[in-house]
């Protein structure tokens, strides 16, 4: 009996992730993440020491900046 092919399925999300190990001594330095959706660019996502930051694509201002204790909260009331 012949095995059906299986199609390779491309990964739907892509985080890229870019940093030197000398930065992460730096204070205040934070780690940038960008989401992609199959290429397209979703947003970025900045972790630092003090706070979770999220800039949409289409975004023209910077960065909101939300608490670690918000967004443990956030994960808690809806996950």
């Amino acid at each position: 009996m012949a095995m059906a092919k299986r199609r390779k399925v491309e990964p739907k999300y892509a985080v890229n992730i870019s940093m030197k190990a000398w930065d992460l001594a730096k204070a205040g330095a934070a780690v940038t993440l960008r989401v992609r959706d199959r290429g397209l660019l979703l947003g970025t996502i900045e972790i630092g020491q003090g706070t979770f930051g999220w800039k949409g694509a289409k975004t023209k201002s910077g960065f909101k900046r939300i608490s670690w204790r918000k967004l443990a909260e956030d994960f808690q009331r809806y996950h």
